[in-house]
């Protein structure tokens, strides 16, 4: 039996929620784990930032749901390719905690596994940005995302000090924010709703 629109919205809405406070977590103790204790914290990213992702998965859902026919069948391959990139990406995130697999592994598995979310991301920008399916800061909170990670690349390939704690600070407020605009975005959606 399918969720019916409104429980899919709210479910996307709590989810995404989750997501960004997984999110917040993971952050932290990374900055932890580099700031010197190591382990744990190192694990307790790992497993928060796999928790971040599958809580992505009825926002996915939802955001595939608000597009119906438009940008068919873009949005349908999109969102499976989203789909499989977070199953991929957290499995790995897992294994790594469990020691299956190396932190170098866990690089290819992440990478490969959040360029399908990150064309979602973009795939989001488009929705919000052209036909309006989701309210327009949505859009330009995504498009500051995927500048923000492109940012965060470009300083971390320079350096490693204090310039790439600011990058990466920034991402992750832009991340939260973005976040949160979507949760919203999705409490507030009925179903047949267009935003102007």
């Amino acid at each position: 039996m399918m969720m019916s629109d409104a429980d899919l919205y709210r479910l996307a809405s709590w989810s995404t929620w989750l997501s960004l406070v997984a999110l917040v977590i993971s952050g932290i103790a990374l900055a932890i784990f580099f700031a010197g204790p190591g382990e744990p914290f190192g694990s307790i990213n790992d497993a928060f930032i796999a928790l971040s992702l599958v809580a992505l998965v009825p926002a996915v859902l939802a955001v595939d749901r608000l597009a119906g026919d438009q940008l068919a069948p873009i949005v349908r391959i999109v969102t499976v390719a989203a789909i499989a990139g977070i199953v991929l990406a957290s499995a790995g995130q897992l294994l790594l905690i469990v020691r299956v697999i190396t932190l170098e592994d866990s690089y290819i598995t992440g990478g490969l596994g959040i360029l399908p979310v990150l064309a979602w991301m973009l795939l989001v920008a488009v929705l919000a940005l052209g036909p309006g399916i989701l309210p327009a800061p949505v859009g330009w909170l995504a498009i500051l995302v995927l500048v923000a990670i492109v940012a965060t690349a470009v300083v971390a390939s320079v350096t490693f000090g204090p310039l790439l704690w600011i990058a990466c600070l920034a991402l992750v407020g832009a991340l939260v924010a973005w976040m949160a605009s979507l949760a919203l975005a999705f409490a507030a959606t009925a179903p047949q709703t267009a935003w102007a």
